[in-house]
């Protein structure tokens, strides 16, 4: 192995309180009714990676019918705030920065499916930008996951081979995307997501090993 990519949301960040918080918000917001946290999570649990996407997805399949860009609009309302001071501040690192420098012997990278700026945030803001190589967001592709796109773009800029990478991520898009890419696939169940049900669904789909916490990566690479 020389090369680990790895999702930001459910992997390196907790996003509960924050873009899963978000899609449940602007859903009931819409609807004018409260919505279950697991009605969010099988819809992504179905392999939708774009959150905006999940949110019109949820409001649809409830009776509602919105704009996207309006559905898009009072989602970033709530996720980013005024000033960054929205549901984004809610958001936790999942990854310890002892386990980051046990794993330097890797190149590191990211492949996201949040915005740059969104990106950038997180990882600056948990302090963990500098393991990173190579990060790749949203704008940097023309098709989201579960396209392999941005896998692929990552092993050209880091000249890698695909069986010598692996993609860490936490939902169905991110086990095909590697999948697709040719590269290997490690699964983490996502906090506060149903352990049992999370692990059988990413192994289902080709998952090497599904780890409890990306801390416990150290183990498996």
């Amino acid at each position: 192995m020389k090369l680990l990519i790895f999702d930001i949301d459910g992997v390196l960040v907790d996003v509960t309180n924050s873009y899963r918080l978000a899609i449940k918000k602007t859903a009931e917001f819409f609807l004018g009714k409260i919505l279950n946290a697991s009605d969010v999570e099988n819809v992504k649990n179905r392999g939708i990676n774009d959150d905006h996407e999940a949110t019109e997805t949820l409001i649809r399949e409830n009776g509602g019918d919105f704009r996207r860009e309006v559905i898009i609009k009072k989602f970033q309302e709530y996720y980013l705030g005024r000033k960054m001071d929205g549901f984004i501040k809610n958001e936790k690192c999942l990854i310890t920065e002892g386990v980051l420098k046990k794993l330097k012997k890797y190149k590191l990278a990211v492949f996201t499916g949040r915005p740059r700026p969104e990106a950038e945030f997180a990882l600056d803001k948990f302090k963990i930008s500098k393991y990173f190589k190579e990060v790749t967001c949203m704008e940097d592709v023309e098709k989201g996951k579960p396209d392999p796109e941005g896998i692929i773009k990552i092993l050209k800029k880091m000249d890698v081979k695909a069986e010598d990478a692996c993609y860490v991520g936490d939902n169905p898009a991110d086990a095909r995307a590697a999948k697709s890419a040719g590269v290997k696939f490690i699964g983490v169940v996502p906090p506060n997501a149903d352990k049992i049900y999370t692990k059988n669904i990413l192994k289902s789909e080709g998952a090497e090993a599904v780890l409890n916490s990306v801390d416990e990566i150290v183990k498996v690479v």
